[in-house]
């Protein structure tokens, strides 16, 4: 078989031998060696084809059998998360205080406490009440978020600070909880998070700065070389541009910008400055992202039918002409629209906003997106492909945790509870399935994502054949999600996503077969290098 390699050029900078490549590449789906040439790779072929591209100052790695895939790309993040109270499973409000208390004491110049993390299943009737904080953060406001950050958790002064009081009216598209007196508990869902989460003092440039590095670190040493942002802060833009300057970011982004209604005429020449002065490889933007409507926990995402426990049917952000109207203008104007829907009605008239657009502008190929599709309709899967969407999902989504089987699979009911997380249904229907992780909703480790998709289970195994087992797929399935399709997802398989020479040099390499039976390796497998661009942005101490 003739090497997949470009013609004679200079040698190459770096050659891998002796390794066990998956490329993703169904035309050669196996190689035994890489070599790199500046920031692209110049041969993927056997040891010999490699080895041919060496020079006298060529760096030849001898991989000793170890196990090579495309980088990892997380198609749905929200990466630049600073360092607060870490609340990321804590089983219940004992170990919950326990740690707010801690972080409290240890840093007693905060003017706020804030965290992130806490599972709604940790709480009796699933929301915190502001006593609860109260009695760890007496003496300053505290505001912490829930693990997926649609409902938020503040203590009394928190509340006067925003001078929220019984008579102060629900927000447009948000709850403020009440009791049975009237009383604000101190639970908030959505927009009504805004209401105290405007009065926190923003970090310092420094700070931001600090915590940029810290999780570009982090997302090498998971094997991440690429990233999709589906928020977009600009008071962070500087900071990136100063990591950028100094040559050290470590993965790709690609930004979404919000998707807002009517939007005015010098915001959109704003998007449009930022679509052409960042354009790839290593830094882009040109998606919008909106939300349709909230999340299952907290009975916000938009249902058709009445949720099985504390009922109503969710809370729908836009109007369906709204939404149709704001997609058409969206992609007339050539933007890549990410749409936040996770109940089947939310799933519903996403896709019917983008079948409007098409319709309207007479256009094609543009691989709008749907982020989440946690509860769709079964008649709604095959629409995916059929209009050309791309399904974002999260890998992590289906862990069946104490929050998803105590609170989560209960609030949909029996029946709707089995169509959660279709990722295997997604797939036999012929959509482009596009992992991501939700960081910081659920951890960016891209290895656990694939071990879930592949069980539904938690680390440890449980539930016995895992939760709504019918939705597993395979190994190789939930890494093209990660890899391949990811890239088509953000247009960039022409670059990325699959190792072909002539794309870029971003690549993993792994101390186990990910794709071998049991699942359990998956778990046990450790990164030992991360490559982005030809160059090293993690090494594991021991390789």
């Amino acid at each position: 078989m003739a090497s997949l390699s470009l013609a004679a050029e200079p040698p190459a900078d770096r050659v891998f031998v002796n390794a066990v490549v998956w490329t993703g590449e169904p035309a050669r789906p196996r190689a035994e060696a890489l070599a790199v040439r500046g920031d692209r790779l110049a041969a993927v072929g056997t040891n010999a084809e490699a080895r041919a591209l060496a020079g006298p100052q060529t760096e030849v790695v001898d991989l000793e059998g170890r196990h090579v895939y495309p980088g990892f790309d997380d198609a749905h993040l929200h990466f630049l998360v600073l360092e607060t109270v870490d609340l990321a499973g804590a089983p219940d409000v004992r170990e919950i205080q326990r740690r707010i208390a801690a972080y409290a004491r240890s840093h007693p110049e905060a003017a706020w406490v804030s965290g992130r993390g806490w599972a709604y299943s940790a709480f009796p009737g699933s929301l915190p009440r502001r006593e609860q904080l109260d009695a760890v953060v007496p003496d300053r406001p505290a505001f912490v978020l829930g693990y997926d950050g649609h409902t938020a958790w503040a203590n009394s002064r928190a509340l006067a600070v925003a001078g929220i009081t019984r008579e102060t009216k629900d927000p447009e598209h948000g709850v403020i909880v009440r009791d049975e007196h009237g009383e604000p508990t101190g639970a908030l869902k959505e927009a009504a998070m805004g209401l105290v989460r405007s009065r926190i003092p923003p970090p310092t440039d420094e700070e931001r700065y600090q915590a940029l590095k810290k999780r570009l670190a982090q997302a090498a040493s998971y094997g991440l070389t690429s990233v999709q942002n589906a928020s977009f802060p600009p008071a962070e833009l500087p900071v990136y541009e100063r990591v950028i300057a100094e040559g050290g970011l470590k993965v790709r982004f690609y930004w979404a910008v919000p998707f807002r209604k009517d939007l005015p005429a010098e915001e959109l020449a704003r998007y449009e400055e930022l679509r052409a002065k960042y354009r790839g490889p290593l830094f882009k933007f040109g998606a919008v992202k909106g939300f349709v409507d909230g999340v299952v926990e907290s009975r916000t995402a938009a249902m058709f039918e009445p949720y099985a426990v504390g009922g109503g049917t969710g809370i729908l952000n836009w109007t369906a002409e709204d939404l149709n109207r704001t997609a058409a203008f969206y992609d007339k104007e050539h933007f890549h629209i990410f749409l936040h829907a996770i109940g089947d009605r939310a799933i519903h008239m996403a896709l019917d906003a983008y079948e409007y657009a098409a319709r309207t502008n007479g256009t094609h190929g543009r691989r709008h997106r749907v982020e989440h599709i946690e509860v769709p309709l079964p008649a709604d899967i095959p629409r995916f492909r059929e209009l050309g969407v791309i399904a974002s999902t999260q890998a992590l989504f289906a862990n069946p945790d104490p929050n998803t089987l105590e609170v989560y699979a209960p609030a949909l009911g029996p029946v709707r509870a089995t169509r959660a997380m279709p990722f295997r249904s997604l797939d036999e229907a012929g959509a482009v399935q596009a992992f991501g992780s939700d960081w910081p909703v659920y951890s960016m480790e891209t290895l656990k994502g694939i071990y879930c998709a592949v069980t539904r289970t938690t680390p440890e195994g449980a539930p016995a054949g895992g939760w709504n087992p019918a939705q597993r797929i395979s190994a190789e399935a939930a890494l093209r999600h990660f890899t391949r399709d990811a890239a088509y997802a953000s247009f960039d398989e022409d670059v990325k996503g699959t190792l072909v020479p002539g794309k870029l040099a971003d690549f993993v390499v792994l101390s186990d077969d990910i794709l071998q039976p049991p699942p359990a390796r998956i778990l046990e497998t450790k990164v030992l290098l991360t490559v982005m661009g030809g160059r090293d942005t993690h090494r594991d101490p021991g390789f």
